[in-house]
């Protein structure tokens, strides 16, 4: 009996672990490339982006974006149709999260981005991090110890001075960078980060590309609507404006470069990178965006950073690096 019982005991700390040790399907580095590609995409949308409101509005543009988006999201939505148990309730949940993440939080982002400068509205988008961070404490109850909050309220800090960045340039930075514009993209980072806690909570079960494909024909639809309520519903109306902006090539450009490399690619990207790794690390990746967006805009577009960037910009990476470098390191010891 002892040795029968020894021997049970062995084969159970075997199997354990074998569990432990059991590789996951892709290494971290395979799921680090989805996110670098998805900061590298992203990191140039807004300066590809910007010109194109001298001759179309927001929602008209996020109309293009997601009509084009969606030519190829129809496909994907019909071939998984068979494939997928209780597809319309999973399609239900997807829509309710992009609800959210689309016409809500995307449509204050470009309204915002109408407003400022593409490297201004890049500085407040790159803060997206610390907002996925505070609601993973609130809806998921993670933890944090006292270095990791010395890092958020730092980084918290720096986010401020940006948005307020306005005031203290004066009336003359007024003409180009909007103060309101800088706040809707704040409340913007507010409701994205939701939208991406959601995404991790309710997105995990689901094909990644097939969650990508939903949500661009939700942005269709949404922002057609729009579109149409920002002429009064006059669909004649919005067909001419339509047929203006697609004879511009800053219009094209902008349609083009985020209806298919922005939606399509890096979002399902961003999808499957952040499947790979928590919510909060995954959205690290966006502070390699700078590197894209600070010397395309300074160069294409002819604008500028300021000592208050600066400044904001130092206080955000220290609080990052006492916040999240802390937290994986004790993580990695647990």
């Amino acid at each position: 009996m002892p040795k029968r019982s020894g021997a049970k005991k062995t084969a159970h700390r075997s199997t354990i672990r074998k569990n432990k040790t059991k590789k996951p399907a892709h290494s971290r580095w395979y799921y680090y490339s989805f996110l670098i590609l998805n900061a590298i995409i992203w990191g140039a949308a807004f300066i590809a982006i910007k010109p194109s409101f001298e001759y179309t509005t927001p929602f008209r543009f996020l109309f293009y974006r997601f009509t084009l988006a969606s030519m190829f999201g129809l496909p994907v939505i019909l071939w998984y149709v068979p494939k997928i148990k209780e597809f319309w309730k999973k399609v239900g949940i997807i829509t309710i999260s992009e609800i959210l993440g689309i016409p809500i939080a995307l449509g204050m982002l470009y309204t915002g981005l109408e407003r400022t400068t593409a490297i201004e509205a890049g500085f407040l988008t790159t803060t997206v991090p610390i907002f996925v961070v505070l609601f993973g404490i609130w809806f998921l109850k993670e933890r944090e110890e006292r270095r990791e909050w010395e890092g958020l309220a730092l980084a918290f800090l720096g986010t401020i001075i940006l948005t307020l960045t306005p005031l203290f340039e004066g009336e003359a930075m007024l003409d180009h960078v909007s103060l309101s514009g800088n706040l809707l993209i704040f409340m913007h980072n507010i409701l994205i980060g939701i939208y991406y806690i959601l995404v991790k909570k309710h997105y995990h079960t689901l094909p990644k590309v097939f969650a990508a494909a939903v949500s661009f024909v939700v942005g269709a639809i949404s922002f057609f609507f729009m579109s149409l309520g920002e002429l009064h519903f006059s669909l004649p109306a919005l067909v001419e404006a339509v047929r203006f902006d697609i004879m511009q090539p800053s219009v094209q450009l902008a349609a083009l470069y985020m209806g298919i490399l922005g939606s399509v690619i890096a979002l399902t990207a961003y999808i499957i990178g952040q499947d790979g790794v928590e919510a909060s690390e995954a959205t690290l990746f966006s502070y390699l965006q700078p590197l894209v967006y600070v010397p395309l805009g300074i160069i294409i577009l002819g604008e500028r950073v300021n000592w208050e960037h600066g400044i904001a910009l130092v206080l955000i990476f220290v609080g990052v690096v006492l916040g999240e470098w802390k937290g994986k390191r004790r993580q990695r010891k647990s």
